[in-house]
């Protein structure tokens, strides 16, 4: 009974049982770090269940219980005797937990392979290396930190002088108030046609300078992004680049801007139509985006649930979404569609949306960690201003703000609020006037001023 697998950290796996039976304060923290499944040699698996049903049924451990609790394994006794003589001390047994749980890791990647290298279906293959990815993006399935490690961590962080980085979204207000971070799930959501796509496409152009992104489109064609992408950064109307009729200059801007998105701003665009969570999630590991884009999140594919069932399959792909970020790190910005209004006032301006009008399923609104509304100030006006909310924030205030829309050059910009605007026209006038001033000043003179009958005004009360 020397286990069934060694040369895969049989002897630390051996010594964490080691290290519980001659130390029976080794018990919680083993516990706590480590499953069943985490030892590879059959015998210590079977001997640490033993050792849970003990702790679950409120007795100690110790080598007799643990032998009562085996009954009927011959060998078992010798095999124990062993085991505690060969483990040096139970001091290092935080040590042995990580041994074993790195090699049952490698352990379970060597399985997968096997099993890649003997199918020859690419379905198959496929749900193969999506299990590879999820076992090499989480070590541990539920890390934790103590009170005291917290404490001590949140300390560090505040004493450190370098400022945090969030992830930009190239719009002053959200850059002041949206704290998104890698690991968080970001919706984008508004009406048809309000410009959800073109205004991920310039977030993905700034977010690009920094972090390496991929954009996920279930929609819209690759070529048709790049028309826009190019409009927007060489200032060329966009049907002009559709029709190719380039007048003085414009080609020159459009190789310029060609050339500056390539070098500074590149983000990859990945044709996704037909896919699942798991292929998208899969992919964007395999190449390592830290923030991945979905265009849009209605149109994922939810395999397993029954066709036509809009609501479980929103459901699950909202989930999924939210799993991917969360275990990878990764940062994800989902599309989505939003439900129509059911009525427009009598200034022709639709109802403004809120957190329940994302389409088939409340799970998107649960999930999310911050989520953007866009939508149109006038229905029938398709250069009108767009209407930017951040209708939810968990970690900071939300805001609403309007975008000038510009078609010709796939533009939107934040227009400044009535209030900034008098503030910053206030400002301005007081840095001239102390400018004046300081400018005065050096040319200060002094005359004598002579008062006349009647110009001081103490001068009744002295004669009083």
């Amino acid at each position: 009974m020397n286990g069934e697998v060694m040369g895969t950290g049989g002897e630390a796996q051996q010594s964490v049982i080691g290290s519980m039976l001659i130390d029976d304060r080794c018990v919680p923290v083993v516990l706590a770090k480590i499953r069943a499944e985490d030892f590879t040699d059959g015998t210590c698996r079977a001997t640490f269940r033993a050792i849970q049903k003990l702790i679950l049924s409120g007795r100690p451990v110790d080598p007799v219980t643990v032998v009562d609790e085996m009954a009927g394994k011959e060998g078992y006794v010798q095999w124990l005797r062993q085991v505690m003589e060969l483990t040096p001390t139970a001091a290092n047994v935080e040590t042995y937990i990580d041994i074993t749980k790195r090699s049952a890791q490698l352990y379970q990647l060597r399985s997968l392979a096997d099993q890649m290298l003997a199918t020859f279906d690419l379905d198959s293959a496929a749900a193969l290396v999506r299990k590879m990815s999820g076992l090499l993006s989480s070590a541990s399935r539920m890390p934790r930190m103590t009170g005291v490690e917290l404490a001590a961590d949140f300390l560090d962080r505040m004493k450190r002088t370098d400022k945090p980085e969030y992830i930009p979204w190239g719009i002053p207000s959200a850059d002041r108030m949206a704290y998104a971070e890698l690991g968080d799930m970001i919706l984008l959501g508004g009406y048809a046609s309000a410009g959800k796509t073109l205004l991920s496409i310039l977030m993905a152009l700034g977010q690009a300078k920094r972090y390496r992104v991929g954009y996920y489109t279930l929609e819209t064609k690759p070529e048709k992004m790049a028309d826009r992408i190019f409009a927007h950064l060489a200032k060329v109307p966009l049907d002009k680049i559709k029709t190719r009729d380039f007048g003085d200059g414009e080609w020159a801007r459009i190789a310029q801007a060609a050339s500056d998105y390539a070098v500074h701003c590149p983000f990859d665009i990945i044709r996704a139509a037909g896919s699942s969570v798991d292929d998208i999630a899969a992919d964007a590991v395999g190449h390592g985006y830290q923030i991945v884009y979905v265009d849009y999140l209605q149109l994922i594919e939810a395999p397993g649930i029954r066709p036509g069932d809009r609501y479980a399959t929103v459901t699950a792909v909202s989930r999924g979404l939210k799993l991917f970020a969360q275990s990878t790190g990764t940062a994800v910005v989902a599309l989505a569609q939003l439900s129509r209004p059911d009525k427009v006032g009598k200034d022709k301006k639709p109802v403004p949306p809120s957190m329940a009008s994302f389409r088939e399923s409340g799970q998107i609104e649960q999930d999310a960690d911050m989520a953007f509304l866009l939508w149109s100030a006038e229905q029938e006006n398709n250069q009108a201003r767009r209407v930017l909310k951040l209708a939810k924030n968990k970690e900071g205030r939300k805001f609403r703000v309007e975008l000038d829309f510009d078609g010709a050059t796939q533009t939107m910009t934040e227009v400044e609020s009535e209030g900034r605007q008098v503030a910053a026209k206030f400002s301005a006038n007081g840095r001239a006037i102390q400018q004046r001033n300081r400018a005065k000043a050096k040319q200060m003179t002094f005359e004598e001023l002579s008062a006349g009958e009647g110009d001081n005004p103490f001068e009744n009360e002295r004669d009083q």
